[in-house]
């Protein structure tokens, strides 16, 4: 089979050789894809497209470095989407894929998301169990250094320190975090307003829950309805706004 583009059907038997791409026609299908991808931008049509490829790869038992590209690439674009399904899926491979290849891809890398998707399944146990087995390379690199301070900062409940670190997320970290922010947001709203009677400003919630501006703090509270002291919205009123949470 020649075909760049192939439908990603769910297989109920062995498929036949015509059905399946060599890697040569893989090789092509994945630059042509990604191209339609920078242009298009259509998620649907691209995840369908690589799901496709992965499962040639797959059927074939393909684990070379073109594997790892084509993973690494389908994981990329799901994280900009916030598809943690299907991100997860590519970085369970991976990791098996980095194993058979350790000059391929970008292992480390790919470490830092992994670290930083145990807090979106809210996974301490396990992510302390990785972290204790680094090696020296891994404990140096700069984005595993990051997701250990992130999972820290927020493993010790320390919200100030985790949404600086969000603000400054290296590579596609900032797509990961994304996933959850909003929910440690939340959680961290609750505690200010217990912390902060009778009244907190607007600003300073800005600053402590790591928002670019003050205009965008206000779409956050005003969709948590939160109740101001004033109608400029300069003030949270924290009693009457326990009540509201």
């Amino acid at each position: 089979m020649t075909s760049l583009e192939k439908p990603y059907l769910r297989l109920t038997c062995a498929p036949s050789p015509e059905q399946v791409r060599p890697e040569p026609i893989l090789v092509k299908s994945l630059s042509h894809i990604m191209n339609k991808w920078k242009k298009e931008q259509s998620y649907t049509f691209v995840c369908e497209q690589l799901k496709s490829i992965r499962q040639d790869l797959i059927i074939q038992n393909i684990k070379n470095a073109f594997a790892v590209k084509v993973y690494e690439c389908h994981a990329r674009i799901a994280m900009e989407k916030l598809d943690t399904t299907e991100y997860n899926q590519c970085q369970t491979r991976l990791i098996d894929l980095y194993a058979s290849n350790e000059s391929a891809g970008n292992p480390l890398e790919f470490l830092c998301y992994r670290i930083l998707y145990y807090i979106y399944i809210n996974n301490n146990s396990d992510a302390m169990k990785l972290i204790a087995q680094f090696t020296a390379v891994q404990k140096s690199d700069a984005d595993v250094k990051f997701a250990v301070h992130v999972f820290n900062a927020w493993s010790s409940r320390n919200y100030y320190q985790f949404f600086k670190l969000y603000l400054v997320a290296p590579k596609m970290s900032g797509y990961l975090m994304d996933s959850y922010v909003q929910r440690e947001r939340n959680l961290s709203m609750k505690i200010l307003i217990r912390a902060f009677k009778p009244s907190i400003t607007v600003q300073k919630i800005s600053e402590l829950l790591g928002y670019p501006d003050v205009p965008t703090a206000l779409v956050y509270l005003d969709d948590l309805k939160v109740v101001y002291t004033n109608t400029n919205k300069t003030h949270v009123d924290c009693k009457k706004t326990t009540i509201e949470l």
